[in-house]
């Protein structure tokens, strides 16, 4: 039997090709790492106090990677499918941070909290700024 419901009518199937426009993608992985910055900056507060040196290990840095993997490749549509090179950058991204736990725990480089919080908020005015490019025009 047929189902001419009006809401199976209306359903159109969408191109499995409906493409993400890359500034949103770089605005995604900019508003990831403004998140994780300001993630690390609170918790470096909590754990060893306001005004301490942040130190960059390579844990950190992997953390920093996976963000930017999630935050580029996560970004979807409603009519779009989930591809191979989705799946594969968050797989990446799951495994970046499992094996940062194997990873040596040298320093890289000894800065100020507030500087996490002041790359957190230029990531995040950067990312604003690509997604408002894309916006359309009035």
């Amino acid at each position: 039997m047929a189902n001419n419901s009006p809401q199976s009518s209306q359903r159109t199937d969408k191109s499995p090709g409906v493409s993400i426009p890359i500034q949103v993608r770089v605005g995604g992985a900019f508003m990831a790492l403004a998140a994780v910055l300001f993630l690390l900056a609170l918790v470096a507060v909590f754990t060893d106090g306001w005004g301490a040196p942040f130190e960059w290990t390579p844990i950190r840095v992997a953390i920093i990677i996976a963000a930017l993997l999630v935050g580029g490749f996560a970004t979807v549509r409603k009519d779009q499918k989930a591809s191979v090179a989705q799946v594969v950058a968050l797989a990446v991204a799951v495994l970046l941070i499992f094996g940062s736990r194997f990873l040596p725990q040298e320093v890289y480089l000894v800065q100020h909290q507030s500087f996490l919080v002041l790359y957190g908020g230029a990531a995040l005015l950067c990312a604003l700024i690509l997604r408002r490019s894309v916006m359309p025009k009035a």
